[in-house]
């Protein structure tokens, strides 16, 4: 059967608004059947779950398959916004101590190239057959599927049970183009960059083909050439969610590549409550600081407190004010003062925008969530892609410099945020960089695309 694409807007679904937040009541069969795959940290399945929230409001009945690095349970919003959640676990289950060891080994490594590898080895080979054995379910209860540009075993999946496939990429780095410095590498010039994008394919290909081509043979599928433009790139959609404003689509990249913005959670979608005593301490005479590593901090209270000593010695040498984000659950053990405000976690959306300065780690949605409030970053990369926005918001002159978390000391940033806050054009651009973003709506054009390019399948 054919796909009516005539009855997109017959579709019914019901809200209820209640103490600012939002619930499915009735969902009617959706248009498509959607599954979803992502893989990774919370900044990397995050723009599925908005995606998620994006079709479910399109009409479309959505599951979301999730193996989340250390174990996130995504269900609560799958509940919240109508789509389906299955978790694809690490079989292994490794422990916080062994997480913990591996995951310094990866920050001490530095070289993004060697990271993915030790990612690939420790985050990813121990769960590629699960997320097969989910993906070939997906594929079987569902007209299209869209997956995590790392996710490998969905594009299997999907060839094997002809089920059309789109591909997200969170980052606009890994698409060569004469026009992009290639991952990994400095940028000393465009006249390099094709020499540059040559050994970077060189060094991904040699670390991933292995694996995909294995599973590819193992299925009866030919090999693919090469990561970037086969295994990572679907051959229908590739949505590319940053925004605009921040990737100048390139002029020598394929029609299947979309720049369709930052995938972040559908207006009205997102409502979060502050914690308790936010709201005065944002109210007080000098905007604070805010500090995040998000999805970077370990379940580990020593490295907690590691990385807590360096952003509170760095408040004191600024003699600032400060929001500092620690997911722990008894805060106490940390030290405070009335300069500074505690919180395990906190909407991105409500706070950033009401602070001076963002000090994260570079991941994607940070990153973009950080420009859209308008505020210049400090970025503390720990790894792979957080070098390069790093080097984007340096660019767009919205950022300090980018600071390595491997050797981060309080000294040094303290004076990164002191340059920042010692030059209010900084300030400038990002406020203006911050209303351009404000007019797009990423999860929307994402959903459109989807329809256009998925929605033609004949069951």
């Amino acid at each position: 059967m054919r796909v009516d694409r005539t009855l997109r807007h017959l579709h019914i679904q019901m809200w209820e608004h209640r103490s600012g937040k939002y619930r499915v009541l009735g969902v009617c069969r959706g248009l498509m059947r959607i599954g979803l795959q992502a893989w990774g940290s919370e900044g990397d399945i995050q723009p599925f779950t908005a995606l998620a929230a994006g079709l479910v409001r399109g009409g479309h009945e959505v599951t979301l398959v999730v193996t989340d690095n250390i174990g996130r349970d995504y269900t609560g919003l799958g509940q919240r916004f109508g789509y389906r959640v299955v978790a694809a676990p690490n079989p292994q289950n490794p422990s916080p101590d062994e997480v913990e060891t591996v995951w310094r080994r990866i920050i001490e490594v530095g070289n993004p190239i060697r990271q993915a590898e030790l990612i690939m080895k420790y985050g990813f080979d121990p769960v590629t057959e699960v997320m097969y054995s989910a993906a070939q379910q997906l594929c079987a209860a569902s007209d299209a599927v869209i997956g995590h540009f790392f996710v490998f075993p969905l594009r299997v999946a999907a060839e094997k049970a002809k089920v059309p496939m789109a591909t997200v990429n969170v980052v606009h780095n890994c698409l060569p183009s004469r026009y992009i410095n290639p991952p990994g590498l400095p940028d000393i010039g465009r006249w390099f960059y094709p020499l540059g994008w040559r050994l970077v394919r060189k060094m991904v290909n040699r670390i991933f083909l292995p694996r995909v081509n294995a599973l590819r043979r193992r299925e009866g599928l030919k090999a693919d050439d090469d990561l970037m433009s086969q295994t990572w790139a679907a051959e229908k959609l590739n949505l590319v969610g940053v925004s605009p404003s921040i990737c100048d689509r390139p002029p020598d990249w394929e029609p299947r590549h979309h720049v369709c913005g930052f995938l972040n959670p559908p207006a009205g979608l997102a409502t979060e409550e502050l914690p308790e005593g936010l709201e005065d301490f944002l109210q007080g005479n000098t905007p604070p600081v805010y500090f995040t590593f998000g999805s970077m901090m370990l379940n580990s209270l020593d490295y907690i407190q590691e990385t807590a000593n360096i952003w509170l010695s760095a408040v004191r040498k600024l003699r600032c004010r400060a929001v500092i984000q620690l997911p722990w659950d008894d805060l106490s053990v940390f030290p405070s003062d009335e300069r500074i405000f505690k919180v395990k976690r906190a909407s991105y959306k409500n706070v950033f925008s009401r602070c001076s300065v963002i000090v994260h780690h570079g991941g994607a949605g940070t990153t973009q969530s950080s420009l859209l409030s308008g505020r210049p970053s400090i970025i503390v990369a720990h790894m792979a892609d957080q070098y390069f926005w790093g080097a984007e918001l340096e660019r767009l002159g919205v950022a300090g410099t980018t600071l390595k978390r491997k050797g981060l000391s309080g000294g040094r940033l303290a004076n990164a945020i002191g340059q920042v806050l010692g030059h209010p054009e900084v300030a400038s651009r990002a406020s203006v960089i911050g209303q351009e973003m404000s007019k797009e709506n990423g999860v929307e054009v994402a959903v459109r695309l989807i329809e256009e390019k998925l929605g033609s399948r004949t069951n």
